[in-house]
C-alpha cells in the first residue's frame, strides 16, 4: 500500500473530468447559460461559480457537533446566493442508510457529511455525484492523501473537510516531551511509572483494536490490499514485514501490564482525565476535550515517535468529507454550498468553532493554527497517514484481525495468528462476493 510521507510537498496533476452524465445534473457557470453547456465542459477552477438551479433550497446533514457552524455558514451562504440552507442532526454512521430509503422518496439530504471510508459502498449504491466541476480546485488546495482518498477509478467524489487520525497526548506535568521522542524511551518511562495496584500506567492505548495497531504495520511495511488499497486479492497482513510489525505490538504488553479487554477508550480517556495516565495514544476528536479549562493540567502533542527498528508509524486517517446526493434536485446549488463552506476562510471559522483540523494545504501556516501546539502536531502527523480502504471487502478485515490481537497479546505465535486471520479474511471476501 502506497505510504503517504510528504503530502504537503507532493506535486497534484491537473487533468480535466467531465461533467454528470445525466443532463439534469450537468454544472453550469455564472458566466455561460445552462443550455449552452457540453459535458466536456472543464472543472472549476475556484475562480469561477457553478450556476445554482431556480428555486434551490439545500437540506444538509451532520452530527450535532459540526451543528453551531453549518447554522451559522449557512445563513451566510443564504445572504450571499439566496439559497436556504437546512441543517438536519443526523450522524455520519447513520447517513448512508437513511439515503437509502430517505432519497428515493424524495425526503433525503442534497449534502451528506461522512468518512471516505463508506466510499466504496455509497458508489456501489449510487448514493452520490462525483466531484466534476470543482475537481481541479480540490486537488489543488487540498493534502493528496485526502484527494486520492476520495478518487476511485480515476473519478474524484467527495470534498474534503477535514482528515482525522491519532498521535500521543501527554500530561505535561507527568511526563516530559523528550520521553517520548521514541518508542524506547515512552516503555523506559512506562515501566518506571506504572503502579496497576494503584490504577496508574504510563502508556495507553486501545491495545485490542486494529485501528490503532494498524500504524505499527504500515509503518515497517506491512499492508492491508495492494494497489493503494484497492487490491482485495493482495492482502499484506502476514508478510515478513507486517509480522515483525505485530512482534513490536507484541513486546508493547510489557510497558502496559493490562489485558486488552480492560484497556478500552472510557478506562483510559478517564485515567488521563483524572491525572493516572500521562500518555495517551488517541484521536484529533478529543482536542476540545483536552483543555486546560476541562482537566486544570496542560496537555500537549507529538506525533508518533519511530519504532525501536527507527521506522515511522503510519497511523489509519479517516478524511470526513461533504459528498452530493444523487438523489438532490439541485445538484448545482449542493456543489456551490461546499465549495463556499470549503473554503479557507470558511475552514478557519470551522476550526475556531468547533476544533476540528482543515484538510486544505498550508493551514500550519494559517494565523488561527500557527500557535496552537496541539493543531501543529497533528498538521505533522497527517503528514505520514495512511487512508483507511474504502473498498467494500474492508469490512471482512476488522473482524478477523480483531480476533487475533488479544491470543497475540498473550503471547500466542505471531505468524500463526496472523496467517488464521488472513485465512479468515479470504473466506469472509469470498462469501461476500458469492451473495
Amino acid at each position: 500500500m502506497k505510504k503517504i510521507a510528504t503530502v504537503f510537498l507532493a506535486a497534484v496533476m491537473a487533468f480535466a473530468l467531465s461533467a454528470c452524465g445525466s443532463s439534469g445534473n450537468a454544472p453550469t457557470t455564472a458566466s455561460e447559460p445552462a443550455s449552452e453547456q457540453t459535458n466536456n465542459q472543464p472543472s472549476g477552477t475556484g475562480t469561477e461559480e457553478i450556476q445554482p438551479e431556480p428555486g434551490a433550497k439545500l437540506i444538509v446533514w451532520e452530527g450535532k457537533e459540526e451543528q453551531p457552524f453549518l447554522v451559522e455558514i449557512a445563513k451566510e451562504f443564504e445572504a450571499k446566493y439566496n439559497i436556504p440552507v437546512e441543517f438536519q442532526e443526523v450522524n455520519s454512521g447513520d447517513q448512508m442508510a437513511k439515503l437509502k430509503t430517505d432519497g428515493p422518496a424524495g425526503l433525503g439530504a442534497d449534502v451528506i457529511v461522512t468518512p471516505h471510508d463508506h466510499l466504496g459502498e455509497l458508489i456501489a449504491a449510487g448514493l452520490i455525484l462525483p466531484n466534476d466541476f470543482y475537481a481541479e480546485d480540490t486537488k489543488a488546495n487540498f493534502l493528496p492523501s485526502a484527494v486520492e482518498a476520495l478518487t476511485v477509478d480515476g473519478v474524484l467524489y467527495g470534498y474534503p473537510r477535514n482528515m482525522e487520525t491519532y498521535l500521543l497526548f501527554y500530561n505535561k506535568n507527568l511526563v516530559k516531551k523528550e520521553d517520548l521522542a521514541s518508542w524506547d524511551s515512552i516503555i523506559k518511562f512506562a515501566k518506571s511509572y506504572n503502579d496497576p495496584a494503584s490504577n496508574k500506567f504510563g502508556f495507553m492505548y486501545e491495545a485490542g483494536n486494529f485501528y490503532y495497531n494498524y500504524a505499527f504495520i504500515a509503518g515497517n511495511g506491512g499492508y492491508i490490499f495492494g494497489k493503494n488499497g484497492t487490491d482485495p486479492a493482495d492482502i499484506g497482513l502476514n508478510t515478513p514485514e507486517a509480522i515483525e510489525a505485530i512482534k513490536f505490538y507484541q513486546s508493547l504488553h510489557e510497558a502496559l501490564p493490562i489485558k486488552v479487554a480492560d484497556a478500552t477508550a472510557d478506562v483510559k480517556t478517564n485515567l488521563f482525565q483524572t491525572g493516572k495516565l500521562p500518555i495517551n495514544m488517541d484521536g484529533v476528536w478529543q482536542l476540545g476535550n483536552f483543555t486546560p479549562e476541562k482537566l486544570g493540567f496542560e496537555v500537549g502533542a507529538v506525533p508518533l515517535p519511530p519504532m525501536p527498528n527507527g521506522k515511522k508509524p503510519i497511523p489509519f486517517a479517516g478524511i470526513k468529507s461533504y459528498f452530493v446526493s444523487s438523489f438532490s434536485k439541485y445538484p448545482n446549488a449542493a456543489k456551490l454550498f461546499i465549495h463556499y463552506v470549503t473554503s479557507q476562510e470558511s475552514m478557519v471559522k470551522n476550526y475556531k468553532l468547533t476544533g476540528i483540523i482543515p484538510a486544505r494545504k498550508g493551514m500550519e501556516n494559517d494565523p488561527a493554527l500557527k500557535d496552537d501546539e496541539r493543531a501543529q502536531a497533528f498538521l505533522e502527523q497527517f503528514k505520514s497517514v495512511d487512508p483507511m480502504p474504502s473498498i467494500l471487502e474492508m469490512r471482512q478485515v476488522w473482524g478477523p484481525v480483531t480476533a487475533a490481537l488479544e491470543p497475540i497479546w498473550n503471547g500466542e505465535d505471531v505468524q500463526k495468528a496472523m496467517d488464521k486471520a488472513v485465512a479468515d479474511v479470504k473466506t469472509g471476501i469470498a462469501q461476500q462476493g458469492s451473495k
